[in-house]
């Protein structure tokens, strides 16, 4: 009975083992379906990528060569719709551009010519500007000095008078000191004075162009007192030649020939005197 008892108890234990193996079985059996079932979509996977591979090394191939631009996909893709974005805010694109860029180059081309053509005659005009500067600031200073002494020359024949002459701003400012006189304002000069120093800047002008070897005045001793009247008689007597209209008496005496006009009896008649010279024996 007992005997009985441990068989039944251990038949039913191997029965227990039996369903345990089955169960084990029947699990293993599932994963190991799994398992294939992973396998073949990895395969199939593989085999798509595979072929991606072939058609990305395809499309490489038919791309030209250009320098490899580093950057993640993420960086690149991100790039790439910006450069895209760019290109459409652009409008669209001009087919011909290439074509009429061609003449644009030329014509920038002999722009840029010119300018340095232009630029180098700018050089070349400033420096010949210096140099005329240069040598008109010499020629005016040598002109102001001799005109200074010109004017002292003959405001001192005319005059009897000292001068200064003062370069101020663009103009020229004379001080005339008759003889015997304190002032030196031009304007508290008298009339007669005035007008001698008035004829010795002009004078003094002449002389600046090589002298005046024949001057013509009208009635400029009109103004004159005696003694002015005889200062410009001595200076008629300078070596000058002088063609005077005249109706003073002293200015007359000093001329070499008087031409005039008078009327007789309503007519009038030109007269010429010529004063005769007296030579020693």
């Amino acid at each position: 009975m007992e005997e009985a008892k441990a068989l039944e108890a251990q038949r039913a234990k191997l029965r227990q083992e039996h369903q345990a193996l089955q169960e084990k079985e029947a699990r293993t059996l599932t994963q190991a379906n799994r398992l294939l079932a992973e396998r073949e979509n990895l395969r199939l996977l593989l085999a798509r990528r595979e072929a991606t591979l072939e058609e990305l090394a395809r499309e490489l191939a038919a791309l030209p060569e250009a320098e490899r631009i580093p950057g993640s996909p993420r960086a690149l893709q991100a790039r790439l719709a910006q450069v895209l974005r760019e290109r459409e805010s652009l409008g669209p694109v001009n087919a011909l551009a290439e074509r009429e860029l061609a003449p644009l180059r030329e014509e920038l081309a002999r722009r840029e010519r010119e300018v340095v053509e232009a630029k180098e005659a700018l050089l070349r005009l400033e420096g010949e500007t210096r140099a005329v500067e240069k040598a008109y600031a010499e020629r005016l200073k040598e002109s102001f000095l001799r005109f200074q002494e010109a004017f002292r020359t003959q405001a001192l024949a005319l005059l009897g008078a000292q001068t200064e002459v003062r370069r101020e701003g663009r103009g020229l400012r004379l001080l005339l000191v008759p003889q015997g006189k304190r002032t030196q304002d031009l304007r508290l000069l008298s009339l007669g004075e005035k007008t001698l120093g008035a004829l010795a800047f002009l004078f003094a002008l002449g002389e600046l162009q090589g002298g005046l070897p024949l001057a013509v005045l009208d009635e400029v001793d009109a103004a004159l007192d005696e003694a002015n009247l005889l200062r410009f008689a001595r200076f008629l007597a300078s070596g000058r030649q002088f063609i005077l209209v005249t109706h003073q008496k002293r200015t007359m005496e000093a001329c070499h020939a008087l031409y005039g006009v008078t009327a007789e009896r309503g007519v009038s008649r030109v007269y010429a005197i010529r004063k005769e010279v007296a030579h020693d024996p």
